[in-house]
């Protein structure tokens, strides 16, 4: 996740453990209580949970009400009411995997569990191809020009992708609370996701990561965050772990006797934690 607000600092992950369409393994959503009359800032602790759909589905049992949509607009929440929660996602298949399924009968999933990640990855992955152009005249010399490699332009594309289909996903939602989101209008990819006909009082939060989109619309300031697990990261876990704020590093060193496998698992719930709250403090204009 590379845009704003849908995960601005550097990635737990660089790839994921197996094949894009795998359900992320890590999750995470911070939902504010409510915000004070007038400011950005929260006016209570915000709800974290690691499972986004059972929040969602315990706010909406609560018998919390939605804010409606009146004629003259949208209706003022009451900041002492339970904030709801809508969610979606959905799977966006990479470009290479597009265009590879016109020429079989595979589904989506078949094919990617046949082409294991570590063979579509291409050598060139990080490194740029240099094309000599012929001199403009006589005077000059061959000048070197660099372009993206294929397999850099074709994670640009999946990137570009996903942010669609969230986009998409969020218009969806806001649909179905009787708010009308033209698609065209959303922020571009790399600013935090913001429609100007969303109502003031509804918050959005968009998390994407190898093919897996989920959205988040709330009445409250909301963050979401997922990511996958790879266990490469295992070898350089504690520099990972410095990466993390004091607090979710203190946590960490709280729980001892952990396995190798079990001190991963609490870095990416760390991690995406500290994603879902980074992005809510954005919304609150908050320091991160």
């Amino acid at each position: 996740m590379s845009e704003a607000s849908e995960g601005n600092t550097a990635n737990a992950a660089d790839e994921p453990a197996t094949r894009p369409t795998d359900y992320p393994a890590y999750r995470c959503v911070v939902l504010g209580r409510g915000a004070s009359e007038g400011s950005g800032s929260l006016s209570a602790e915000p709800l974290i949970s690691h499972d986004p759909h059972a929040l969602a589905a315990s706010l909406a049992a609560s018998g919390a009400p939605s804010t409606s949509l009146s004629a003259s607009g949208p209706a003022s929440a009451s900041t002492s009411r339970p904030a709801r929660l809508w969610l979606a996602e959905a799977c966006v298949l990479p470009p290479f995997a597009r265009h590879s399924l016109n020429h079989l009968h595979y589904s989506s999933r078949a094919y990617l569990a046949d082409h294991p990640l570590s063979e579509r990855q291409a050598a060139v992955d990080n490194t740029v191809i240099i094309e000599s152009h012929p001199p403009t005249d006589a005077s000059s010399s061959q000048v070197p020009v660099s372009r993206p490699s294929p397999a850099k332009a074709r994670r640009r594309q999946q990137r570009e992708a996903e942010s669609h289909l969230a986009r998409v996903l969020l218009c969806e939602l806001a649909a179905a609370q009787g708010i009308q989101l033209p698609l065209d209008d959303w922020s571009p990819r790399g600013q935090a996701p913001h429609h100007p006909a969303l109502p003031a009082d509804f918050y959005v939060s968009i998390a994407h990561r190898h093919g897996h989109v989920l959205v988040g619309l709330a009445t409250a300031p909301l963050g979401l965050d997922l990511e996958y697990r790879n266990p490469r990261h295992a070898d350089d876990l504690d520099a990972r772990i410095a990466m993390l704020p004091l607090d979710a590093r203190e946590r960490l060193a709280e729980v001892t006797h952990l396995s190798e496998t079990e001190r991963l698992d609490g870095f990416y719930r760390e991690w995406v934690r500290y994603e879902a709250i980074s992005k809510i403090n954005i919304i609150c204009h908050k320091p991160i």
